[in-house]
């Protein structure tokens, strides 16, 4: 990966505010298609989805963190597809996605405890931009490893409903 890709961004809205990912994480950048429900799963977890012969969990950052916990879903709805740093692939509701801008990662500020819906381990730190503050998310960490493994556990139910439906 060359310098300039690894400091490239992706950046999209969750309500008013701007966020950004990595696009060295990013696979690819859908509409919101159909979403097997997987049982018992947390309210964030919309369900899974076929991503080219892989099932993906669909996190829809809007609930997960506290953003819009009522979201409508429709053909303008986006969903980000990410590669995690352990090779799993995750879908990533989001409200839109709004550019690419180029940031030195190296020199993020550290992302400050506010006491908002979004932990700070969720976050590489804080990238500005003009007059305005990027929120940069580790996406390695939305989900923890327990959350991982109980939605792998689930993924065979739901792969198999896909594997059915596709």
């Amino acid at each position: 990966m060359s310098i300039n890709e690894s400091n490239q961004l992706l950046t999209f809205k969750l309500g008013n505010e701007t966020y950004g990912i990595q696009i060295s994480k990013v696979r690819e950048i859908l509409t919101y298609p159909t979403v097997t429900p997987i049982p018992d799963a947390s309210r964030w977890v919309k369900g899974v989805i076929n991503l080219r012969g892989e099932v993906a969990p669909v996190i829809d950052l809007r609930v997960r963190f506290n953003i819009n916990n009522d979201p409508i879903y429709t053909n303008r709805t986006i969903i980000i597809a990410v590669k995690t740093q352990d090779a799993r692939m995750i879908g990533l509701v989001v409200d839109e996605v709004s550019d690419m801008e180029n940031a030195e990662l190296d020199r993020l500020y550290p992302a400050p405890d506010m006491g908002t819906s979004i932990a700070p381990e969720y976050l590489k730190g804080l990238f500005k931009k003009e007059d305005k503050m990027i929120v940069i998310l580790d996406i390695d960490r939305i989900l923890d490893k327990e959350e991982m493994q109980r939605l792998s556990r689930q993924a065979p139910e739901a792969s198999h409903v896909l594997s059915t439906t596709a």
